[in-house]
């Protein structure tokens, strides 16, 4: 389990996202990971190996968008596994493995945060959002041929944006725009309402996008000009 996470510091796209951990639910990789679970608890070493092999990147990504700093997330992925390994005999194997392991994540994080047990934060502006992602909100968009720098550069704002929210918002807005999952999933995750989760990720994306120039703005008045006068 000494691995270092390769890509894991770009967000998925909001397709592979939304089979993940949103709204249309991959039961044949939840009831994988229920198997390497239940391989793991009847004494195969293997199991736990294959469950850090699957999602190590996945938690490692939201990691460092929570810690802002790299070295920071690279330690506490090693020990989020840890605590994954020690407590996987209370995992109850009728929910998702991944909801499970995103709560203990999560956790840690904000433990993490609150002791300071972390390094001066850094600018995540390199680590962008999925190519075929909307750069206002992370979510799937085709983008237009020829605009690859403009998109470029709105990703570099956007990482900025997204690292001046505060804690609760950035949680938020980080589980919902780069890793896909629902509103339910993040309440669950976070143990907080529903409610709360929308709150928080309508506030979270008013401040992203405040942070664009409009004329940046995917659809916005300068696109939408472009159009007409062609």
């Amino acid at each position: 389990m000494n691995e270092t996470p390769s890509h894991a510091s770009s967000p998925v796209s909001a397709s592979e996202g939304s089979q993940l951990a949103g709204g249309s639910v991959d039961v044949e990789q939840d009831d994988e990971d229920r198997r390497l679970v239940h391989c793991h608890l009847s004494g195969d070493d293997t199991g736990f190996e294959q469950l850090y092999r699957r999602h190590r990147e996945r938690i490692f990504a939201v990691l460092v968008r929570m810690l802002r700093n790299r070295e920071d997330a690279l330690d506490a992925t090693q020990d989020v596994f840890i605590k994954i390994h020690r407590g996987l005999d209370s995992f109850d194997r009728s929910g998702r493995f991944l909801t499970w392991a995103y709560r203990i994540a999560t956790n840690h994080a904000i433990d993490r945060i609150r002791r300071k047990k972390v390094r001066k934060e850094t600018a995540l502006a390199d680590q962008t959002v999925a190519g075929d992602s909307d750069l206002r909100t992370g979510r799937g968009t085709e983008v237009p041929v020829g605009s690859e720098l403009e998109r470029d550069e709105i990703a570099r704002a956007v990482a900025i944006a997204v690292d001046d929210l505060g804690e609760a918002h950035r949680m938020v807005f980080t589980l919902h725009c780069y890793e896909g999952f629902s509103y339910g999933e993040i309440a669950a995750v976070l143990g907080i309402p529903v409610g709360t989760v929308m709150s928080r990720l309508y506030h979270a994306r008013r401040k992203v996008r405040a942070a664009l120039p409009t004329d940046w703005d995917p659809g916005g008045p300068s696109r939408s000009r472009g159009r007409s006068e062609s």
